[in-house]
Order: structure tokens, then sequence, then C-alpha cells
């Protein structure tokens, strides 16, 4: 143990950085860790890492930039691009796991929480791994290996997180066979309240994942606003820029949580990826939405053919949007409460281990 041990709880979340949804859905805890006032570090980089910067006070947390891969996509073929990158980011768990150890000592880490950072762990003290991705969305011929992977990694933590309603399934068969004694569902996360003071947007479309899919669905979703009735709201996903407005399109680059969660409860039709976070957030609001994938990225076509047969949702592609071919919204997710059982599992966590 660390030779910095105190009575104060000192927790480490480390987050995975490939797009905001990571950040966002572990926000939530952040605060509540925040709100019992133990000592918090923060650790990614990118734009998660700018994110979470504006989300909170710089005195009541300390932020770190963590070693990572700088995983790449290209406009098509995605899947083969990322498998190329496969050695990287096996090297990168190995750079994350010598990171902590030198992390931990330094900062008197306590307790880890891990957002789906798999090197991110201590022998010497207690750490969590948060995902949703038990069973990766890969071909046949690589499931077996695939797993076995899965479960060496999350074998080094003292449990596994799934944030996720075990009686609903939101993740579908990322979750549902998983193979680890460890593991347990903690509800839903997200930073959204269905309470908030309704906006007057009558369609919203969420921009979020890495470049430069990012960008093509923010172009995308401007072509497509200009040519429809009514005021439109565009959540861009870039932090620190500015707000603009162009005719009946508004676009909103980072909104805070509250200003989100009204423009969405009061939208006519809601256009999103179908990453996760984003599928939570949906959750939290008891929200439709028109779902549109991320091309090559197997999760998200996955996760969203699973809400289109389990609640009906409308899903398009990302080439379909490009050609103002959008289906009309359908569909309704089970409305859930997020975030308390999560929290409690965090407070277990540091107060009983």
């Amino acid at each position: 143990m660390s030779s910095f041990d105190s009575s104060r709880p000192v927790v480490l979340f480390a987050l995975l950085d490939w797009g905001m949804g990571h950040a966002t859905r572990t926000a939530p805890l952040i605060q509540f860790a925040v709100d019992q006032g133990w000592a918090v570090h923060v650790a990614t980089k990118g734009t998660a890492l700018a994110f979470l910067r504006t989300q909170f006070s710089p005195e009541a947390i300390s932020f770190h930039t963590k070693p990572g891969p700088d995983i790449t996509y290209a406009k098509r073929g995605t899947w083969m691009k990322i498998a190329a990158q496969v050695p990287e980011f096996l090297n990168s768990i190995r750079k994350e796991t010598s990171w902590t150890a030198e992390f931990v000592a330094r900062h008197g880490i306590t307790h880890i929480v891990s957002d789906n950072c798999y090197g991110v762990h201590h022998p010497d003290i207690p750490c969590v791994l948060m995902s949703h991705q038990l069973q990766l969305p890969v071909p046949n011929a690589v499931a077996a290996l695939a797993n076995t992977f899965v479960n060496k990694h999350a074998a080094q933590f003292r449990s596994v997180w799934i944030p996720d309603d075990e009686s609903v399934g939101l993740s579908g068969a990322l979750t549902s066979h998983h193979q680890l004694p460890h593991a347990e569902y903690v509800g839903i996360l997200s930073r959204l309240s269905p309470h908030a003071a309704q906006g007057n947007w009558r369609t919203v479309g969420m921009v979020s994942g890495p470049e430069p899919h990012r960008k093509l669905m923010e172009l995308a979703l401007l072509r497509w606003m200009k040519g429809i009735p009514g005021p439109c709201l565009l959540i861009a996903g870039r932090p620190g820029d500015e707000v603009e407005v162009n005719d009946h399109v508004t676009v909103w680059p980072d909104p805070s949580a509250e200003d989100l969660a009204g423009a969405l409860c009061g939208a006519e039709t809601i256009v999103c990826r179908s990453g996760y976070s984003s599928l939570l957030d949906l959750a939290a609001l008891g929200q439709r939405a028109i779902l549109v994938p991320t091309p090559g990225q197997p999760e998200q076509l996955l996760l969203a053919r699973h809400w289109a047969q389990t609640f009906g949702m409308a899903t398009c592609t990302q080439h379909e949007l490009e050609s103002g071919l959008v289906p009309v919204v359908s569909g309704s997710p089970a409305q859930l409460e997020p975030n308390t059982k999560a929290q409690q599992a965090l407070l277990d966590l540091v107060l009983n281990a």
C-alpha cells in the first residue's frame, strides 16, 4: 500500500477517451465522489479530458493526462483499420499498468474506478472495471480469442460493473451471456435528468464519437436540418467552441447537462449515434430517437439492431443520413432511474474495502 495512506479516500477515475461517451457516463460517479468529500483524480486525454474540465472545478478534482492509444478511424472500412491497430492497443495496456503503479505511489491512491481501461489496476488496492463490452462484437472465427482477452484482463479487478439494468438488458448480447463471476449490474448511468425544463426545439441531433465520423455526422445533420421545418438544435460535441445560429438551425458545441436534458425532453425528433452512453441518456429520459451507428463500429450496429428489435426504435445508416433519407421516429425505451445503484456500489467499494 502507498505510503500516503490516510483516513480520507483518494479515488482515481480512469476513462477511455474514444469520444466523450465514457466521460459523460462516468461524470455522475465523479460528482458523487466529490460530494462525499473524497480526494478525486481523473485521468484520460483528448476530447474526454477537455469535456470533463468544463464540467468540474479544478479546485474539486485533479485532472491528469493518461497514456493510451490514439486510435484513428477511416471514412469507410473503419473495422479493418481498427483491427490493424490492435498491436498498438495491446501495448498501450502494458503502458497503462506501468503508469498506474507510478501514479498510485505518487498520489496515494486508495481506490480505482476504470472505465474500459484494461491496464489501470493495482494489486494492492480495490479496483473495479466498468464496461458494457464483456462479449466483444467480433467475427465468429476470433470470438473465443476475444472472450479470453476480456476475461483475462477483467480478472485483474476486484469487480466488474455493468452499467445496465439486468431485467431490461439495454446492452443486449454485449453482456447477456458473460462468464465473469465477479461482474454485477449497477444500473444505468446518465448525467441527464428527466425533470429538466423542456426546451422548444422540434428536432435535436446529437453528434458524438471520434473523428472523422463526429465531423461527418455534424455536416450531414446540418444539411438535413436546413431542409426540414421548425426550430432545430445540433449538439456538436465540441467542448470550448461558440454557439452558432443559422436561420432555424442552432448549434450548441457543449451544453450543460440541464440544457441538454431539457432540449431532448422537449423534442419531437431526436437523431443520435447508437453509442452506449447516448442510449443510457435516452433510457434515463424515457426518450426515443433515430439511431445512426458509426460506420465500421460493430458494437454500435449490434446495439442499433437490438434497440430496433426490443424497443421499436428507428435506425438509419450514415450514408442514408448523408443522403437525407432519415426515417420517421418510432418506438420507445423503458425509462430507468439512473445513477442510484452505481453510486451505492461506489460507496460500498470505498467504505467497505
